[in-house]
């Protein structure tokens, strides 16, 4: 048995006969690339122990699938063991796809993001995929034709749609792990919820006619209320924080001016950072080696020299992230934002304007269904060209019965949240334009 000690599950443990695929793709070069990227990007500047790793996150994913796959399996009931014997047969598929479902994840994921236009899904996809990474050549080596099962499976078309929703719903391991993981780096409490009752909890029923997974209605209610409100709380305090967002603002800014130097030719692209400025969308496979060789180890060395630049804006802005002198922010919800910035024109013209943005993490990549107004249909527009379906957003519950109810049609705690929206647009500008804005905004 190979184990693990973990801050949140104290023991993490595959064996290492019947689970050494796992274990071989953990020493794989790809996954080993994700200690070197932390989970949660920027939020150290607000919260200092939030320095865990990508890694960690996809080892506690893995081995939460585990556990609920365990716990399926003492399910009671012909009936309920049929449903569930698709998920036991595919037990390897849904523990390769749990470990590597972040593996396309970059440094400051969010931020590079929006600098290259791809997300981080289409390079898991690619890592996944591509013939001339270990991962790939592990997973085919297992099973041919296994790559792309597992790519499907993290990509949500899988035909399986059990196996899907385990690591892609409202209920499922990977916010288990994360939400946890990262309450307990952070030293907050509001991600913290019952994790072993949750994994007691859990059932499976039929709705309209399709097997779910889901939790006891008796037992689970309260758990997963904990659970849903504990999102709601991580994404407004910590995921959402102005803080962490002021040094994302930076590091964006940061990025892009090194991409224009760059393009303009005024500045030479260091090694590996070419997949960051020089590359397009559609030439990801080609830039794929590079983006593989970028870490947060890379960019910070970067931002190093970078502070030394003779471009006074990029020099500015590298000072600014390094040594924490980091944008000040309003809350300007409720406001006309085209009025305001008719105000700011002025401020517009450096040496402020390139500090000056507004900001609306409800825009962001971080989605949650509990906490914004979409429908499913909304979703399903939007996602269409994705090739990618948007997570479930209800959970379930089950009475003896096995009669369904959606939880927030038992939940006026999850239906009111439900209703509401994370949603706080705020300006971030120089410290040196305190009064100008304070005046603005009177």
């Amino acid at each position: 048995m190979k184990v693990f000690r973990d801050p949140v599950h104290d023991i993490i443990n595959f064996d290492k006969v019947q689970e050494n695929y796992i274990l071989d793709l953990i020493d794989s070069k790809e996954m080993q690339r994700l200690r070197r990227i932390r989970q949660l990007g920027l939020s150290s500047y607000t919260y200092p122990g939030a320095e865990h790793s990508r890694f960690a996150h996809s080892l506690g994913t893995a081995f939460l699938m585990k556990r609920v796959i365990e716990r399926l399996q003492r399910v009671r009931g012909k009936q309920e063991k049929q449903w569930l014997q698709e998920i036991f047969d595919n037990q390897d598929l849904v523990l390769c796809s749990a470990l590597l479902h972040d593996i396309g994840h970059g440094p400051f994921s969010h931020a590079i993001e929006d600098v290259m236009g791809v997300k981080h899904e289409v390079w898991t996809m690619q890592i996944i995929n591509n013939p001339d990474t270990e991962v790939h050549e592990l997973l085919e080596t297992y099973k041919p034709g296994f790559a792309k099962e597992v790519a499907d499976v993290i990509a949500r078309v899988h035909p399986c749609e059990m196996v899907v929703k385990l690591l892609s719903s409202q209920l499922d391991v990977d916010r288990f792990d994360y939400l946890l993981r990262d309450s307990l780096m952070t030293g907050v409490g509001y991600g913290k919820f019952d994790l072993e009752w949750m994994i007691n909890t859990l059932t499976i029923g039929q709705v309209d006619g399709v097997p779910e997974i889901g939790l006891n209605l008796d037992k689970g209610l309260s758990i997963a209320e904990d659970f849903v409100v504990a999102r709601y709380y991580m994404y407004k305090h910590v995921y959402f924080h102005k803080t962490t967002r002021s040094a994302e603002i930076i590091t964006r800014k940061i990025l892009n001016r090194a991409k224009e130097l760059i393009i303009s030719k005024e500045m030479e692209c260091p090694p590996y950072l070419d997949v960051l400025f020089l590359s397009k969308p559609e030439d990801k496979e080609k830039f794929l080696p590079s983006y593989l060789e970028l870490d947060d180890n890379i960019l910070w060395h970067w931002f190093h020299q970078w502070v030394n630049s003779n471009d006074k804006l990029l020099s500015n802005l590298c000072d600014k992230l390094l040594n924490r002198k980091l944008l000040k922010s309003r809350d300007i919800s409720g406001i006309n934002v085209v009025n305001l910035i008719s105000h700011l024109k002025v401020l517009e013209k450096p040496p402020y304007g390139d500090f000056i943005a507004v900001d609306n993490p409800s825009t962001s990549s971080y989605k949650d269904p509990y906490i914004s107004k979409r429908t499913r249909s909304e979703t399903d527009d939007i996602e269409k060209d994705k090739e990618q379906r948007e997570a479930t957003e209800q959970i379930f519950l089950f009475d003896t019965s096995k009669k369904h109810f959606e939880l927030a049609r038992k939940s006026p705690i999850i239906f009111a949240i439900r209703d509401q929206t994370i949603e706080q647009q705020r300006l971030y500008y120089p410290v040196e334009l305190q009064e100008t804005v304070d005046t603005l905004l009177k």
